[in-house]
């Protein structure tokens, strides 16, 4: 058990991840973090987040979140989250469907790679643009 949670096993791999998503705008350990939860549901990335900010309610926690997001890397990590991929038991689903694991990867990794290309060009471009 630890008090802060950025000395966390968790942390550490969201600190070895996070230079990944610096060119999405959204390199903080905390957001890496909190999508690699969100591979076990995405409902879990928001938890994540409040849990490694120590946010105790919404104002709290949204005061966090400014300090990690500006607006535009807030909303690439949005469209990110929605395009990545889905939760372990959509890929279970899929691998049924489909019959094969190579198919079910592939799947996931075209999702996942098709959310950093969108994420990314939107960063980039809003950063022209901002």
């Amino acid at each position: 058990m630890i008090t802060d949670s950025s000395q966390s096993i968790l942390a550490a791999i969201g600190s070895f991840v996070a230079p990944i998503f610096e060119p999405l705008g959204f390199g903080d350990w905390r957001a890496s973090t909190a999508l690699m939860t969100g591979i076990t549901a995405k409902e879990s990335v928001v938890s994540t987040l409040t849990v490694l900010t120590q946010a105790s309610n919404t104002i709290a926690l949204n005061n966090a979140l400014a300090a990690i997001f500006t607006p535009l890397s807030a909303f690439t990590f949005l469209v990110f989250t929605v395009l990545y991929m889905p939760c372990i038991a959509a890929f279970a689903a899929t691998k049924r469907e489909l019959g094969s694991w190579r198919q079910a990867i592939a799947t996931v990794m075209f999702q996942t790679g098709m959310a950093y290309i969108v994420a990314f060009i939107l960063y980039q471009l809003g950063s022209l643009l901002l």
